[in-house]
């Protein structure tokens, strides 16, 4: 800063009192810090000398569709990312999981128990009031999931978690047996083949995996239960700060949703791989933001459904990158009856172009069309992993727009009792 000038013996009093006050506030600046905050003190404003914000905190994680992980190799149309995992409390018992399968269907963290054990972390378990294991049985559109619930922090790019409830699927049956149902009949995918994956993170628009039915419920449902030593599990209810947890919900900051940002395809018919991005929070950084026009929000219900008419019929519907296909039921199109694609549809003719009509449900009731092709599979390039094209279904109920759909799209995902700008969750949009 420059030398205050000399004052003439003509300056008036008032002049001579306003320069020496200011002298003594240079003499404070100056011992009590660098030139920075000196310039700031002389500004007449009091508020002038705050300090500068701290750097936004790194919210994007990359997504990769590839083969999958070793041990169940030759995937197609899994999104997989890498996530950071501690045991609750500690810096140093940590791992990083990689091909943890990204899941906007489903909520909540999922790890292969023979996964944690091989990086040698022993997550510890939850237990109720009346000390024994809090364990799940979870269903997913491929079977279901058995095994505890542990607690753990999780870290994704600069983003954290702590005291996470999680679900460790126990592969190993180390544990407490499924009760009768849960995993008859060869439902149970709890290892790497079944996802797969080495885990699953669920990030879908609901904060926990089962909500207010599973805390206080009339009558324990089917999902959790409290498990003795010796192995007797009995169905319970479970307060919801110990269901397994959306972590995007717990973190300190962009905790009000999520952006899934997957390129097009270079090759209709299958690329080897693809690059993506993961970005935490809408409208909380400059990498979130919504787009001001031409999106269409649809608001979703309690279970993260909003509508789609397909042909006349409307149907519950959901925007899932853990499905690898467009999931429908339409008896009209044949299904692969050979190869590597059975039970998939195999048009007659292909591309076979089709449409349904989307709707938001409560406040959120935007509305539009979705153009999608459905392809033979069979045509598909071998070794590639990612393609638009592929549709499937049979029986299913509800109309699922799978990891094709995002494709050339930045798909938005507001958490219930979030808000983002004037939208409250949950909603999906793009």
């Amino acid at each position: 800063m420059q030398r205050p000038r000399r004052v003439s013996q003509n300056t008036s009093m008032v002049q001579e009192r306003v320069l020496s006050r200011m002298r003594r506030i240079a003499v404070l600046c100056t011992s009590a810090g660098p030139c920075l905050i000196l310039s700031a003190c002389i500004g007449g404003s009091s508020t002038s000398g705050a300090l500068s914000p701290p750097p936004p905190t790194s919210n994007v994680v990359a997504v990769t569709v590839d083969s999958g992980p070793a041990a169940a190799a030759g995937q197609i149309n899994h999104a997989y990312v890498t996530v950071k995992v501690c045991v609750s409390g500690s810096s140093t018992e940590c791992a990083s999981i990689d091909h943890v399968r990204l899941d906007t269907g489903s909520t909540g963290l999922r790890l292969v128990r023979s996964v944690l054990a091989s990086q040698k972390i022993a997550l510890l378990s939850e237990t109720d009031a009346s000390a024994r294991t809090i364990e799940e049985c979870m269903s997913f559109a491929g079977g279901q999931t058995w095994g505890p619930i542990a607690q753990a922090d999780i870290y994704l790019a600069g983003e954290s978690a702590s005291k996470v409830p999680v679900q460790i699927m126990d592969d190993t049956a180390s544990g407490a047996p499924p009760p009768a149902g849960c995993g008859a009949n060869g439902t149970l995918i709890n290892g790497v083949d079944g996802f797969g994956a080495n885990g699953v993170l669920g990030l879908g628009v609901l904060l926990q995996d089962c909500g207010e039915s599973c805390a206080s419920g009339a009558a324990a449902g089917s999902s959790y239960y409290g498990c003795t030593a010796a192995g007797s599990c009995t169905a319970e209810n479970v307060a919801l700060g110990s269901q397994v947890t959306n972590p995007v919900a717990l973190f300190a900051t962009d905790n009000n949703g999520l952006i899934v940002k997957l390129p097009n395809l270079a090759n209709a018919n299958g690329d080897p791989t693809v690059q993506g991005e993961l970005i935490f929070g809408l409208a909380t950084q400059s990498d979130n933001a919504l787009p001001a026009t031409a999106l269409t929000v649809l608001g979703a219900d309690t279970s993260g459904r909003f509508l789609a008419t397909y042909k006349g019929a409307q149907m519950p519907a959901l925007i899932d990158s853990g499905m690898d296909s467009y999931a429908f039921s339409d008896p009209s199109i044949p299904s692969c009856s050979s190869g590597l694609f059975i039970g998939y549809y195999c048009p007659a003719v292909a591309p076979q172009a089709e449409s349904a009509v989307n709707t938001g449900v409560g406040v959120n009731n935007g509305s539009g069309t979705v153009d999608f092709a459905i392809a033979d599979p069979n045509t598909f390039v071998a070794g590639a992993t990612a393609f638009i094209d592929l549709a499937g279904g049979g029986g299913a109920t509800t109309f699922t727009w799978g990891l094709p759909f995002f494709y050339g799209r930045a798909v938005y995902l507001g958490l219930a009792q979030r808000t983002v700008g004037i939208y409250t969750g949950p909603f999906y949009a793009y």
